[in-house]
């Protein structure tokens, strides 16, 4: 079995790798004390086509 990615597979991880470096991680500790997630994260999760 061949397991390696393929190209467009590879780009949208590296797309939610930076976005969760860039928008997720700076919130990570208030989102851990609250128990929310900001909705304004799902937006933008949304807008880059990360919900499914």
């Amino acid at each position: 079995m061949v397991f390696d990615l393929t190209d467009e597979q590879g780009m949208i991880q590296d797309m939610a790798r930076s976005f969760a470096q860039k928008e997720v991680l700076p919130k990570a500790a208030e989102m851990d004390e609250t128990g929310r997630f900001p909705e304004e994260l799902v937006r933008k999760m949304a807008e880059l086509g990360l919900m499914g």
